[in-house]
C-alpha cells in the first residue's frame, strides 16, 4: 500500500505541474492563437468590438455651425454604442440560456432513477 500511495502523490505532483507550466504558456502567449481560440465557443475566439466612430471635437473658438454638426454626430455615435451594448446583452442572455440549458438536461440525466 505504501508504494501505492507513493506513486499517487507523485502522480498529482506531475499533473500539478504539467497544469502550471500549461497555464503558464496560455498567460505568456506561447500558445498558438488558434489553441487559445478553442478555450471559446466565440467564432475567432473574441466577442467582435463595436463599430462605433466618435467624432471630432471642435476647438473653442470653432463657429457654431461645426458645434452643431459636432452634436448631431456625437447623437449617431451614442445611438450606435446603444445600440451595441443592447446586441451584447441580447448575446448574453442568449448564451446564459443555452448555459441554462444544457445544466438542465445534464441535471436532468443524473438525477434519474
Amino acid at each position: 500500500m505504501p508504494a501505492r500511495r507513493g506513486r499517487n502523490i507523485a502522480r498529482r505532483h506531475i499533473a500539478a505541474a504539467l497544469t502550471c507550466l500549461a497555464l503558464g504558456a496560455v498567460l505568456s502567449g506561447v500558445v498558438p492563437a488558434s489553441a487559445r481560440a478553442e478555450a471559446t465557443l466565440l467564432p475567432g475566439g473574441e466577442y467582435p468590438d463595436a463599430q462605433c466612430t466618435s467624432p471630432m471635437r471642435p476647438f473653442a473658438g470653432d463657429k457654431a455651425w461645426e458645434w452643431d454638426l459636432y452634436r448631431q454626430k456625437m447623437g449617431a455615435y451614442r445611438a450606435c454604442v446603444d445600440a451595441y451594448v443592447r446586441r451584447a446583452r441580447a448575446d448574453i442572455e442568449h448564451i446564459q440560456g443555452k448555459i441554462d440549458k444544457a445544466v438542465r438536461e445534464y441535471n436532468r440525466e443524473v438525477t434519474m432513477p
